[in-house]
């Protein structure tokens, strides 16, 4: 009898050091270097503990990949403009796969599965506070058994925190996460301050967009958001439709509104507005305050709205409220932030054109 339970004693010990051997307290499976990861939706998914190549379905969100962990991504959303200057070499002629929710979705499936990404990061839309399950489930079913990480739209400056916070510890660069976190915390916090100081006397804006200046996004749009963030006053008060982002204006309702700013993201506008008998009679035009987003390598205001933007708050303030602004150098915060999110130094003569192009005088 002593024998039989010592056999049995023998075989439990043999059966906890495989166990030991092949799982550490944390799910990893040491054998096939997997471990399982609770997804921004509550999904248990089982990935690479190590993944080393990554595609995203979402422009916005390929762009905060780019910015945390460029040697993990696989594929752009889209190519890199013929005009982009400010990329490494190394990561110019990456390739593009589109991107797959929404109307405009043009995701390329076999350019994707060409690639073997080790996961696959969704980022499905988020429509009244809730996943639009449909986009996730489009991307399960064309793309299984490659894991699929949901993270879900990324376009909200203020509550987008956690995502960097989770893509950190899903890429395994929590440090550069951590420094996007708090620079965009930073500029969340420098946004409050000059909104309570210029509250009694918001500045109006407008954002114009399209070659015709006649498009725009109204307040509370994510389109529009840093305006928000800042305190200026969008003109564009637009009501009737819920969560309305877009909304094409006429040049009659803009002369009505008279912003004392305009803030635009196309160039052949912006190149054309000061000879413009339509707009001359508009305030922001007859005091010279129209000024143009910078774009390269990215987007600084919208287009999309996401990680792109942080940058877009310290210049917006410099454009809208520079007198609540003076004590730091927008300089600095643009040499950083290309250095850290953008993996490129800027000299000192791309710096300069870089803002003054926008419009901007004293930086």
């Amino acid at each position: 009898m002593k024998k039989v339970n010592m056999g049995i004693i023998l075989i439990v010990l043999l059966v906890l050091v495989s166990s030991v051997a092949y799982f550490t307290l944390d799910g990893s499976n040491i054998s096939s270097g997997d471990i399982t990861v609770t997804d921004m939706v509550d999904r248990v998914v089982t990935i690479p503990k190590s993944p080393d190549t990554i595609v995203s379905t979402s422009s916005p969100l390929t762009t905060i990949i780019y910015m945390l962990a460029p040697d993990k991504l696989s594929a752009l959303s889209s190519a890199w403009d013929n005009g982009t200057k400010f990329v490494p070499d190394k990561y110019r002629n990456m390739t593009a796969v589109g991107a797959w929710h929404g109307k405009k979705g043009t995701g390329n499936d076999e350019a994707l599965l060409s690639l073997k990404p080790d996961i696959i990061i969704d980022s499905p839309r988020v429509r009244q506070g809730s996943v639009i399950q449909s986009d996730l489930q489009l991307i399960i079913d064309k793309f299984s058994p490659i894991p699929i990480v949901a993270v879900p739209e990324t376009a909200n400056l203020t509550n987008v925190i956690p995502t960097y916070e989770f893509l950190g510890k899903l890429l395994n660069e929590e440090e550069n996460a951590n420094k996007l976190k708090n620079t965009l915390q930073s500029y969340l916090d420098l946004g409050a301050k000059t909104k309570e100081a210029s509250k009694s006397k918001p500045k109006n804006v407008y954002y114009a967009q399209g070659t015709d200046g006649l498009t725009t996004s109204p307040s509370g749009s994510e389109h529009a958001q840093i305006l928000d963030i800042i305190g200026a006053c969008n003109v564009a008060n637009i009501t009737g439709e819920t969560q309305i982002q877009v909304s094409q204006v006429s040049i009659e309702q803009v002369i009505k509104w008279n912003p004392e700013i305009i803030i635009t993201i196309d160039e052949n506008f912006y190149d054309g507005i000061y000879n413009s008998p339509e707009w001359a009679s508009i305030t922001a035009v007859k005091n010279k305050q129209v000024y143009l987003v910078p774009t390269d390598p990215y987007n600084w205001f919208d287009m999309p709205p996401g990680a792109n933007t942080v940058i877009g708050i310290p210049w917006t303030l410099k454009v809208v409220y520079p007198e609540y602004n003076k004590d730091w150098n927008l300089k600095d915060e643009v040499r950083e932030f290309y250095h850290n999110f953008y993996h490129y130094d800027l000299s000192d003569g791309e710096l300069t054109s870089l803002l003054t192009k926008s419009g901007l005088k004293s930086f």
